[in-house]
């Protein structure tokens, strides 16, 4: 009986969003143009959630479809494609669903930052940090329900600054040190298994190799033009919780404050990181040290071979989330 209900109930959403969207015009275009409403757009790398992401957009098509509302998919075979679309593309649609991964949904971003078309986040991949802090859904069934009962609502981003088009965002965090090159090391050739436990004990499996075969870069941090750490070995600039219940490290970083929660762990011994990591996992008393948060909007990470810039773009992206989310993450974020 339950199954019968839902279809029922997925049918009512589709009519509805139907005439929301006929009701809706485009504001150059003509009369031909104001006679038709505009088609919402889905753009998915068809690699993300190991071949799911493609399944979801598809059944999202043809649920759109089915009753009167125009979908476009574009696929995309790399990130680097994905954001040279964001870059360029015309806002000739009314919304845009991005069906992926955190960097997937990062890539797509700024064209709904360069547009103000409303961004729509379907999370499929591993993490999905950005879009768990909104409660949103993975089903294309939901995903009905959202575009028709969701608020506009506009969040931040973080920006790493290259100049021009070669601005990259970030919805989730950027890591540097020994997370980002456990990450970068355990998903090269998507060798990663597809349930999730596995998966966390192939990235502890890669952690362990790594940590005690690679020597640990140095990492200065300034915030806010203030040094905090000339010698850290791990440094992650969140705009949301890291890493949630996997290693949680920023836990009150939040994407409507308009500013990162930066942590930062000075150079210790690799046994000594191994054990506070381990402690972090297992939310054990005193696993905070040395670990430092701190708080700020331009964040400058440098190597003696690299210096990246990383900046707040305050309300920069239009978001279309689910009903009483952000009031519910204003009750937890740390406000001025």
């Amino acid at each position: 009986m339950a199954k019968p209900a839902f279809v029922a109930a997925t049918r009512r959403h589709l009519s509805r969003l139907a005439r929301i969207l006929s009701r809706r015009r485009p504001r150059e275009g003509g009369e031909a143009a104001r006679a038709r409403p505009q088609p919402v757009q889905i753009v998915v790398t068809p690699g993300s959630g190991n071949g799911g992401a493609m399944l979801t957009a598809r059944r999202l098509s043809r649920l759109l479809r089915r009753h009167g509302v125009a979908a476009a998919i574009r696929t995309f075979d790399n990130l680097a494609a994905l954001r040279q679309w964001a870059n360029t593309c015309e806002p000739g649609f009314s919304h845009l669903i991005c069906i992926g991964g955190d960097a997937t949904l990062s890539a797509a971003a700024l064209a709904s930052v360069r547009t103000k078309i409303p961004f729509v986040p379907v999370p499929n991949g591993f993490g999905n940090l950005f879009a768990r802090v909104f409660g949103f859904p993975d089903r294309a069934e939901a995903v009905i329900a959202l575009l028709e009962t969701g608020q506009v609502r506009r969040v931040d981003i973080g920006v790493a600054v290259a100049g021009g088009a070669g601005d990259e965002p970030f919805l989730s965090h950027r890591s540097y040190g020994l997370l980002e090159q456990i990450q970068n090391a355990a998903e090269r050739g998507r060798r990663q298994p597809r349930r999730r436990l596995l998966r966390y004990l192939w990235y502890y499996g890669v952690a362990y190799r790594f940590l005690f075969r690679t020597r640990l870069a140095s990492f200065g941090v300034e915030i806010d033009d203030k040094t905090v750490a000339d010698d850290a070995v791990l440094v992650t600039v969140a705009n949301v919780e890291t890493y949630g219940g996997f290693l949680t490290l920023t836990p009150a970083a939040s994407p409507i404050d308009g500013r990162f929660d930066v942590a930062v762990l000075p150079r210790v011994s690799k046994a000594a990181l191994m054990l506070r990591l381990l402690r972090a996992l297992l939310r054990l008393p005193g696993s905070r040290k040395p670990l430092a948060i701190y708080r700020g909007t331009r964040v400058v990470v440098t190597t003696p071979r690299r210096r990246d810039e990383l900046v707040v773009w305050r309300r920069a992206l239009p978001l279309l989330v689910p009903a009483g989310a952000i009031d519910e993450l204003r009750r937890r974020t740390v406000e001025d």
